[in-house]
């Protein structure tokens, strides 16, 4: 569910001082003037794959909660396996026993998703399948880390993505990750989260899903067409529906209720001819690992 999460300390000078001493973190990496003798900012140091970096104005703890789980846990650093919520808080109170003033740190970025295995290649469904987010095609569409499919989309306050992690991972089964990463605080703080310990509650992490499920309904995935099946006006009706640029483009130029009465008329084409299985199939791959994380 949780993976990476960003913290923000405003008192820097607090937090600071923390950092610097040995007893807190052995090595503290920071820039040197070499002439000048000067120490100059920003310091680094970090715990069990997370990091923590000191700036001139503010501090901050990054990174992927789920790898560093693994790493203190499994000796591996990955997140391909499941992490689910006794995970997620025993991670927190990792941090909380790493640095200080958790409780008052501003949770500023955090990912939420799954991973979830798919019956056929999870390349394959993101290639042929995974068409537009609300009718916009894919801002990135590329292997993810040099190795397994992604499909990004970039909003102003959170990103979509969609990727092989069998592939990034080079493993033997067909795994696919679903994630919304939170760019911009407003975004969760709808749901009652500003702190790392909201990420606890239960209610909110259901709160979460929700959100998760209702940006993954808005995903065009549409399941490969036997032309010979379909009338030929519905088909190409259909072509054209299946191309953000014709959504971008052309139906952009019209009013919004002619888009709404286009976006209705896309969804009873794709009814009609039985398109939707791999969008049905993975919204409940993605209810039941969620039900399985969260007791977990």
């Amino acid at each position: 569910m949780v993976d990476f999460v960003r913290l923000f300390w405003r008192d820097k000078a607090r937090f600071e001082h923390f950092v610097v001493q040995e007893k807190n973190f052995a090595e503290v990496d920071t820039l040197f003037g070499l002439h000048t003798g000067q120490i100059k900012y920003p310091y680094r140091t970090g715990f069990n794959t997370m990091e923590v970096k000191v700036t001139a104005k503010y501090g901050y703890v990054f990174n992927s909660i789920h790898k560093a789980h693994n790493e203190i846990h499994l000796g591996e650093v990955q997140n391909h396996n499941d992490f689910g919520y006794d995970g997620i808080c025993k991670m927190i109170d990792l941090i909380h026993s790493k640095v200080i003033d958790v409780n008052t740190a501003k949770l500023t970025q955090f990912e939420f998703g799954f991973n979830i295995e798919t019956p056929i290649p999870a390349e394959d469904i993101i290639t042929n399948n995974v068409l537009m987010h609300k009718t916009k095609g894919p801002n990135h569409t590329r292997l993810f880390n040099g190795r397994g499919k992604l499909k990004q989309f970039d909003h102003h306050n959170y990103v979509v993505k969609i990727y092989d992690k069998g592939k990034q991972y080079n493993l033997p089964s067909n795994l696919l990750r679903f994630e919304i990463r939170f760019q911009k605080s407003k975004e969760f703080q709808k749901f009652g989260i500003y702190q790392l310990d909201d990420l606890k509650d239960k209610l909110k992490l259901r709160l979460l899903f929700k959100y998760v499920i209702e940006r993954f309904s808005e995903l065009t995935i549409v399941d490969q067409i036997d032309e010979s099946l379909i009338e030929q006006s519905d088909l190409n009706r259909l072509i054209r529906y299946n191309n953000p640029y014709y959504w971008q483009t052309t139906i952009n130029r019209y009013s919004a209720t002619t888009k709404m009465r286009h976006l209705r008329g896309y969804n009873e084409l794709l009814i009609k001819y039985n398109l939707l299985n791999t969008k049905t199939l993975l919204k409940q791959l993605l209810l039941d690992k969620y039900l399985q994380l969260i007791n977990f």
